[in-house]
């Protein structure tokens, strides 16, 4: 296979995941317009780096673990900005806006466990090797996301009532 086939191949593939690009992106950014800016920078890197992938494997790891690389590589140099602005004295920089969807709102890690596992159907050694953490981890993760969805659950039944 040429560079231009595996390149072509590699955006094919791309647009076919972009809804589910987003869906990850959107479980590791503050905002949808972060996740927009993280999707389009990972498929930036991908057809860059697409003499990378060797075909082994699902590409959709390949592409959710550069996200989540991307993501944490993004949230490392704004960590460094604030401090670096913290210290010239400038106005302190403000919280995003929380989204109102309850996945979204969920403490960092287990959106992307529940998404991965339940809804992307990753098996908990796939998904925990995308997100970087021991498979253990991820099940508590993931353990942790449903018992959160499901006491949301029981308040809005609650309310409903």
């Amino acid at each position: 296979m040429s560079q231009s086939t595996a390149i072509s191949d590699i955006r094919r593939d791309l647009v076919a995941l972009l809804p589910r690009l987003r869906r990850f992106a959107l479980t590791l950014a503050a905002s949808a317009g972060e996740a927009d800016d993280l999707v389009r920078e990972v498929c930036a890197r991908a057809i860059q780096k697409s003499h990378h992938w060797k075909g082994e494997g699902r590409i959709e790891s390949w592409l959710f673990s550069m996200m989540r690389t991307v993501c944490a590589d993004a949230r490392k140099k704004r960590k460094t900005d604030a401090l670096a602005q913290a210290a010239r004295g400038s106005a302190a920089v403000g919280e995003t806006d929380k989204q109102t969807n309850p996945l979204f709102s969920m403490q960092e890690g287990l959106a992307s466990a529940f998404l991965l596992g339940e809804v992307e159907g990753f098996s908990y050694k796939e998904a925990s090797v995308i997100l970087g953490i021991s498979s253990e981890d991820f099940a508590r993760r993931l353990c942790a996301a449903r018992l959160q969805l499901a006491a949301l659950g029981v308040e809005t039944a609650e309310r409903r009532a």
